[in-house]
């Protein structure tokens, strides 16, 4: 057996005969603190991937859209007293909290109009046509003109009449309320469109069946009975709202048209009822200028109408003559209410009413003074009668004196002077339109 002495150098000599420190391998060493240095880069790393992913649970409500939050498949109510959504699940415009995903799933639903176009009651379109807006069509010009719609292919709408008519709609809407939305409906537009398209149709189909072929195919032209959109519109706004859909429809607008082979007689009747129209129009108008000429405006001629109507309609039903009465004083009061023509003859009449009542006061007081005088003076009365009565012919314009010399024979000229008749025609008639009466 050897021995194998172990030298050491003096630099590394223990010291009061302890054991020398152990050797350090330098690639250890660096790959030691490169271990390190990956370890802190990787704590630092998962500590900003963990902020980041919690501080992912922040989202953003833009201008005009409202946002949801769902968490383990329930809406999220907003507890922001501040909101206008408060105790709702909708959260406004602006930054909200929430959890990250998969925690809670944000939802936004955008507050702008959709216009989604109803084709199912119209004839094949050219593609240059379906590029076209509803507004800038022209049924006329376009439908086709066939001897007989095929089912399937020309779409037509029923109307009460049992007439056809083809017709293109544009449904335009909003969603108001996004929690009924999402619960009832879905988180898109593209799924609303579906249960849209088939709530439409139902309301346009219901619609139509009841109504005149002429009401569906002129649209906005009949003041008094309305457009029949508005009816459309109604129906599918009740359905929608029965749903709880939380869609408003803003407007329903119409394209139709009557069949191309027909469509001249539709022309014919439509042009005779708008001339109908247009007499009945101005036979108004001339009965208001008629009216407002002899009873001044339209309210006062219009009261005195009904007055007068009310008095006839008592007599037709055999009323009292108290209630006869208490009409005819209504009737008196509208028309010394009433202006043009009818005052003017009130007036003329009052006046000459008021003539006559003197005249005869006059001839009355004449009467007694005479009587009186007669009783005193019979001879000398009855001469002034008789001079009052020549002096009455004589001065009057209706008579003529003829003064008949002595002779045999005699010739009289019977023609009138008609001078003198002019002359009290004319006089009569400025008594008659005095200024004033």
């Amino acid at each position: 057996m050897s021995r194998h002495h172990r030298l050491y150098d003096h630099a590394e000599a223990p010291i009061g005969g302890a054991a020398p420190p152990p050797q350090v391998d330098p690639a250890q060493e660096s790959l030691s603190q490169a271990l390190k240095a990956g370890f802190n880069v990787l704590r630092l790393i998962i500590v900003v991937l963990l902020v980041a992913y919690f501080l992912s649970g922040w989202f953003q409500v833009n201008p005009g859209e409202q946002g949801l939050i769902v968490r383990l498949g329930k809406l999220l109510i907003n507890q922001d007293s501040a909101s206008k959504y408060a105790g709702t699940p909708v959260f406004g415009e602006g930054w909200h909290a929430s959890l990250p995903d998969p925690f809670d799933e944000k939802i936004r639903i955008s507050g702008r109009n959709y216009k989604p176009t109803i084709y199912t009651f119209c004839f094949p379109l050219e593609e240059k046509d379906l590029r076209k807006e509803l507004s800038d069509l022209n049924m006329a010009e376009i439908a086709p003109f066939v001897d007989k719609l095929k089912p399937g292919v020309h779409g037509a709408m029923l109307s009460g009449d049992r007439n056809l008519s083809h017709g293109l709609f544009a449904i335009e809407y909003r969603i108001d309320n996004a929690a009924d939305f999402v619960q009832n409906v879905g988180e898109t537009p593209e799924v609303f469109d579906r249960l849209l398209r088939r709530l439409a149709e139902n309301a346009i189909v219901r619609t139509v069946a009841g109504m005149p072929v002429e009401r569906v195919i002129r649209t906005q032209t009949d003041a008094v009975l309305g457009d029949f959109t508005l009816a459309v519109k109604r129906r599918l706004s009740a359905e929608l709202a029965q749903l709880e859909t939380g869609v408003t429809v803003v407007n329903v607008e119409a394209k139709t048209v009557e069949p191309g082979k027909v469509r001249e007689s539709f022309l014919a009747v439509s042009n005779a009822k708008s001339e109908r129209k247009e007499k009945e129009s101005q036979a108004e108008q001339e009965a208001n200028k008629i009216l407002s000429k002899a009873a001044g405006p339209r309210q006062k001629y219009e009261a005195l109408l009904a007055a007068i109507e009310a008095y006839g309609a008592a007599q037709a039903t055999g009323a009292g003559e108290a209630r006869l009465e208490e009409q005819r004083l209504e009737i008196d009061r509208q028309l010394e209410q009433a202006e043009g023509e009818v005052a003017i003859r009130l007036r003329q009449a009052g006046s000459r009413a008021n003539e006559i009542r003197e005249r005869v006061q006059q001839e009355y007081r004449l009467f007694v003074d005479y009587r009186d005088t007669y009783r005193k003076y019979p001879e000398l009365t009855l001469v002034r009668l008789w001079v009052r009565m020549r002096d009455a012919i004589l001065a009057s314009e209706n008579n003529e004196v003829f003064f008949v010399p002595e002779a045999g024979e005699i010739e009289i000229i019977t023609n009138r002077d008609e001078q003198r008749r002019i002359d009290r025609d004319i006089r009569r008639y400025q008594e008659r339109y005095k200024p004033g009466t």
